[in-house]
């Protein structure tokens, strides 16, 4: 079951978001086919500027980024860019059409984006993918799976997020990620799971360094004399 609290946040925020984005939208609606075929270039600074707009217009461009990635023309730079943008966007229409990409892909680059995207709409159907690529020699398929567990993850997955933060010690971004992806799922957990899981972390010797970054996160959210569960 997804992270409910994790969707709320990033619903409220998309809805204080919304007057900025409506009014961006108003601005440049005519140019919103143009920006999504900017995303596959020809310039740095073109696709830069597409993706930038295309973001804070978030919601307000779902229907066109969902005709997008329909278009069999669409590049396919520009499509991949497509799927991360509809992600954000927290349209339950891009839900389908995300899971139809995720599964078409062969290439692992392609599939780990997808499955970050249909995460953030809640969709833990791409667990077992997370799972399986959490465990990739590739950095960047393990972090791309770490953030995605935070929305998607369950208390079960923490064994094997404990492993993966053992063997990424020196990728700080990895690290922290995963502090922070535990955090999330025990924190949806009831007191007694919550006491027992951070206890054992704590206790041994092999996630020494784990506890170091769950404190550091705890002690930067709620300062060190706030900071108990016992």
């Amino acid at each position: 079951m997804p992270n409910l609290k994790i969707l709320k946040v990033n619903a409220e925020r998309r809805r204080e978001m919304r007057p900025a984005a409506e009014r961006l939208y108003r601005q440049h609606q005519d140019q919103v086919p143009r920006l999504i075929r900017q995303l596959a270039g020809p310039t740095q600074a073109e696709h830069d500027r597409a993706f930038e707009l295309l973001t804070q217009m978030g919601e307000m461009v779902a229907s066109e980024l969902l005709d997008a990635l329909a278009d069999p023309t669409l590049d396919v730079i520009a499509a991949d860019e497509v799927v991360s943008l509809l992600g954000l966007t927290g349209d339950e229409r891009a839900r389908e059409p995300l899971w139809q990409f995720f599964q078409a892909q062969d290439d692992l680059e392609r599939a780990s984006s997808a499955a970050l995207s249909l995460s953030g709409l809640g969709d833990d159907r791409v667990l077992p993918f997370l799972r399986r690529t959490l465990d990739s020699d590739d950095e960047e398929l393990v972090s791309n799976a770490v953030a995605a567990m935070i929305t998607v993850g369950t208390m079960e997955d923490i064994p094997l997020l404990r492993k993966i933060h053992r063997q990424h010690s020196t990728n700080w971004e990895i690290r922290f990620g995963i502090a922070n992806v535990i955090l999330t799922i025990v924190g949806e957990a009831d007191q007694r799971t919550f006491n027992r899981t951070l206890d054992d972390i704590q206790a041994r010797f092999a996630d020494r360094h784990l506890w170091d970054d769950i404190w550091t996160i705890l002690d930067s959210e709620f300062g060190s004399k706030d900071v108990t569960w016992h």
